[in-house]
């Protein structure tokens, strides 16, 4: 598995066929801020999983599941803001700015109580530029917070309602065990049984080296690939190669010359 020329094919790959399939998106002017919304959200995909590739170190269970829960995530959210674009792409921004806010009183009250000029000088700063990025987006006095969700709904009625249930029950659901540090995933993947019968083979801790899965790099482009169809049924537009025609050509192009290689050498 030549996974140096993976790395580099599919990076070059996935930035020319997001270039491909946003140059072709007309965005209409009087929702400029919902097209921000579904670009960001389209690039962020993209670069979870060039981020992913090339990191083989990362493809295992320890690892790839952070990505991958943020990439089923980030489909489910952009499923459903796509059902009403103008106005939950404003639910979205809405709630990012308010949680934007909080963070920002919470650095202000910690000014107050910090007693170190350094430190308290080192936070104004920090104050200083989120409160910069909130008012280039929405004046700070009209930008409200909200405790809750961004959504009306949570994950599981989102999904129902834009039509990826399956994603989230099958793949959503599980790689939260491991973002969340649930039991599921700790006990497979930290601990293991005590050989000593007089503790009852119960459960310790363990630093278990997971193996290296190249599966998780194949869901990694599956879920680019089930973003780009989503931009494409949308908008109807097309793309020259779609990620898992890309995905099959590789493997089946370098395989072939492993194959080759080989019979040269025997």
């Amino acid at each position: 598995m030549n996974i140096e020329k993976f790395i580099t094919e599919y990076e070059g790959y996935l930035i020319d066929s997001f270039h491909e399939i946003w140059q072709q998106i007309e965005v209409e002017p009087d929702k400029l801020g919902a097209y921000s919304v579904i670009g960001g959200l389209l690039s962020r995909q993209v670069t979870l999983s060039i981020e992913l590739a090339r990191s083989p170190n990362n493809w295992n269970g320890h690892s790839a599941p952070l990505f991958l829960r943020a990439m089923t995530d980030l489909y489910i959210t952009l499923s459903w803001i796509l059902l009403d674009l103008e106005e939950r792409a404003k639910l979205y921004v809405a709630h990012g700015l308010g949680e934007e806010k909080l963070l920002i009183e919470l650095y202000k009250l910690g000014i107050e109580e910090e007693s170190d000029d350094e430190t308290k000088e080192q936070m104004q700063q920090i104050v200083d530029i989120k409160s910069n990025w909130v008012n280039s987006q929405k004046m700070d006095w009209a930008v409200e917070v909200n405790l809750g969700s961004w959504s009306p709904l949570d994950y599981r009625k989102m999904s129902q309602e834009a039509d990826c249930e399956g994603l989230y029950k099958f793949a959503y659901k599980p790689f939260s065990q491991n973002s969340h540090n649930m039991w599921p995933h700790v006990s497979v993947y930290n601990s293991k049984r005590c050989t000593n019968p007089l503790h009852r083979y119960h459960i310790i801790p363990e630093l278990i080296e997971a193996p290296f899965e190249p599966d998780f790099m194949y869901r990694s482009c599956k879920y680019v690939n089930k973003t780009f169809s989503l931009f494409i049924s949308t908008f109807n537009v097309k793309l020259s190669k779609m990620p898992f025609e890309w995905w099959d050509c590789f493997w089946q192009e370098n395989n072939t010359k492993d194959e080759q290689n080989n019979d040269v050498h025997e």
